[in-house]
């Protein structure tokens, strides 16, 4: 039996029931099948030293295999996943997996422009909140929904090329939480999902105020920590708008770091980069600025639009 979903623009078929994917029937095959399954022996005879490990990440430019300790294998091409679980390992665990680093890098095969951060809309415009772990993505996000910003992607933002512009596909109705933000907004964690997820998070299943056609992209928003006293806002210009879109691209690193950056990634992003607007908000790590950064968010996306 095989399950089919809408999952970041694509169709995607998985003997792996995914009940936090937006289930979509579809004709023809699919973009991506996520299957059970074994490594193939020419990867396992390739990363022979690295099978010896409980954990691992190998990439090449064609595909990518990872080990998760107590969760699995992975190996990922452009068009299949294949999973192997691990004895007794925890569906959400398996799944945590396969939608963020299984998916991220497929993405990245397929040339898709995948960024680290919130996606959310309003006023009819695409926004993207991203920023190193840690700088309040998830927080700014979170607060901007609060506000009546409609949900894209919880983290991890794919682009595809409409033509004019880019545009922010939904990832999946479900929200990330840490406990305190849980908490905070009024949560009783019982009706939440445990994510062990290195951290703790709960899972939240959205059942509206999501975009299923997701948004084409206006706002690049990133975040990060300083050690001043006072919030700093800035538009970023020029040929720093490039560098700042691919620090933050998904997983750019697992990749990029060992094989480069293909050319026709590189013209993808400069084509992202060329028609959005994007700034940086560095904020005091002391003091509370988030009234001011989602105050100066909301109001430079109304008067864009």
């Amino acid at each position: 039996m095989s399950f089919k979903y809408l999952l970041y623009g694509l169709h995607v078929e998985s003997e792996l029931e995914i009940e936090e994917a937006y289930a979509q029937d579809f004709d023809g095959e699919p973009d991506v099948k996520v299957v059970y399954g074994d490594l193939p022996n020419e990867v396992k005879a390739m990363y022979k030293d690295k099978m010896e490990s409980d954990f691992f990440v190998a990439t090449t430019r064609s595909a990518m295999a990872f080990r998760i300790p107590d969760v699995g294998d992975y190996w990922v091409t452009e068009n299949i996943i294949t999973i192997k679980p691990f004895e007794n390992a925890a569906e959400e665990q398996i799944k945590c997996f396969l939608l963020g680093s299984s998916f991220g890098y497929c993405m990245i095969l397929r040339n898709m422009v995948v960024m680290h951060g919130g996606g959310i809309s309003k006023y009819g415009k695409g926004v993207i909140v991203t920023g190193e772990s840690g700088a309040g993505k998830s927080t700014v996000s979170d607060s901007l929904l609060d506000m009546g910003y409609k949900f894209i992607a919880d983290d991890v933002c794919a682009l595809t090329d409409n033509g004019s512009k880019a545009h922010i596909n939904m990832a999946y109705p479900q929200q990330k939480l840490c406990r305190d933000a849980a908490l905070n907004r009024g949560y009783n964690l019982e009706d939440l999902i445990y994510i062990n997820e290195d951290r703790d998070k709960f899972a939240l299943r959205l059942k509206d105020g999501y975009l299923v056609d997701g948004k084409d992209f206006d706002y690049l928003f990133e975040l990060v920590v300083s050690d001043s006293d006072e919030l700093d806002i800035r538009e970023v210009k020029g040929q720093e708008k490039l560098s700042l879109l691919m620090k933050n691209i998904y997983r750019g690193s697992d990749g990029f770091h060992s094989w480069g950056v293909p050319p026709m990634y590189m013209k993808q992003c400069l084509k992202v980069a060329s028609t959005i607007k994007v700034y940086q908000i560095a904020r005091p790590k002391a003091i509370n600025t988030l009234p001011d950064i989602i105050g100066f968010i909301d109001k430079c996306v109304q008067e864009g639009a």
